[in-house]
């Protein structure tokens, strides 16, 4: 570490307009050969600032000096403050409002600790996924991703694996419902495969319940790597599945990542190991059970009442980590209640139109019926003609 005289009487040796670009992310300083990257505080920032010319560039922000900011955390509450405030005024944009804050957030998204500036980059996040996409906040991804890739490695002081599993998730689903998928991610998937098995050599072991919800993520939105998954499998796999309950959350996630594998990643399957195959087959064949199957909605109560009246067995049925509550699993026919639910914005489809393609991609025939449209019918007869009139169309009536 640089004493603060030290650094006072080098100079940067980056271009000073780089390193405002790059929002005093490290100071180079150099005497004769060597080189030390350091980062220093805020109020060294704004002492190098007063006492080397070439700094003064970098110290305005907005109208505002570093010394002058406040510190981390009230500036970050600010941020999140301010992105909420235009997510929730989205019938009227105001772009001009997040230009110029622009310069704070993006020292909101490179400095101070990782949970103010993921916070930051879920805020980010929410903004990035209003319908229409009125606000333009790629560049600020490229730039907290540009610095953050640099700072992938070695495990923090007091962070555990576990941790640096649970922050990868979270970025991941930043820039997915951002709806951003930028090349310098790979770095992020070379990180999973190069460094965690390191990790784990020396002694930090990843549990099942954070290698199986990373794997889930990256695959589920897109971003991941084959080389990544392999390691996240080989982590899962160390721990026995007689030890896992068959309602386990662990296991819901195993069920989901082989299906999505197997359906939705073939280049992925193809480059996976035997052990990790096997393991997936092993996982295929587990029984799995979802509490939900067993509690009725008003909507699926009343199909399958309705259905029974017209010959349709309408049994409960488990298929992979999907609950059937109205179904013929013999004739692989489905009838899915879909409620009127709101979700997280950004995604490219809906979880029950996933559930969908998924079933229709193993060979089941699937209708779905929503309970708006569902409560729009006025009567018990306009209700059992809607579904009279699905059977009939779909030949699985005979009338």
């Amino acid at each position: 570490q640089a004493s603060l005289p030290h650094l006072a009487t080098h100079t940067v040796r980056s271009n000073p307009m780089r390193c405002r670009g790059l929002m005093w992310r490290r100071l180079a300083c150099r005497r004769g050969l060597a080189t030390l990257r350091v980062q220093p505080p805020l109020y060294i920032l704004s002492v190098l600032a007063r006492q080397e010319p070439q700094l003064a560039l970098l110290a305005p922000v907005g109208r505002r000096t570093f010394a002058e900011a406040g510190g981390f955390g009230s500036q970050t509450a600010d941020l999140i403050t301010l992105l909420e405030e235009l997510r929730k005024a989205a019938d009227t944009p105001d772009s001009g409002r997040l230009k110029a804050a622009g310069p704070l957030l993006q020292r909101g998204i490179v400095e101070g600790p990782i949970p103010g500036r993921l916070g930051v980059l879920r805020a980010l996040s929410a903004l990035g996924s209003l319908p229409g996409r009125p606000y333009a906040v790629g560049s600020f991804f490229l730039f907290f991703l540009e610095d953050y890739v640099r700072e992938l490695g070695a495990l923090r002081d007091g962070e555990t694996i576990s941790d640096r599993a649970s922050e990868l998730r979270e970025v991941l689903r930043c820039f997915h419902a951002a709806g951003i998928s930028a090349e310098p991610l790979r770095l992020v998937y070379e990180h999973v495969a190069r460094d965690f098995p390191e990790f784990e050599v020396a002694g930090a072991l990843l549990p099942l319940s954070a290698a199986a919800s990373l794997c889930h993520t990256m695959l589920a939105t897109g971003l991941s790597s084959p080389a990544a998954v392999t390691v996240l499998l080989r982590a899962s796999l160390r721990e026995p599945l007689v030890h896992i309950a068959d309602d386990a959350q662990e296991l819901r996630l195993l069920k989901m990542i082989e299906m999505l594998i197997r359906l939705d990643y073939l280049h992925t399957q193809e480059q996976l190991p035997p052990d990790v195959t096997e393991y997936l087959s092993v996982i295929r064949d587990l029984r799995y059970y979802d509490r939900e199957l067993r509690r009725d909605t008003a909507l699926s109560y009343q199909l399958s009442f309705f259905l029974r009246k017209h010959g349709f067995p309408s049994k409960r049925h488990m298929l992979g980590p999907y609950p059937l509550k109205v179904c013929d699993p013999e004739e692989r026919i489905n009838f899915e209640p879909v409620e009127d639910r709101e979700f997280r914005g950004g995604m490219p489809e809906d979880p029950f139109a996933r559930k969908r393609r998924h079933l229709e991609a193993i060979g089941w025939r699937n209708f779905q019926v929503s309970s708006s449209t569902w409560g729009a019918l006025p009567s018990y007869e306009a209700k059992a003609a809607h579904l009279r009139r699905i059977l009939k169309e779909n030949d699985l009536l005979s009338l």
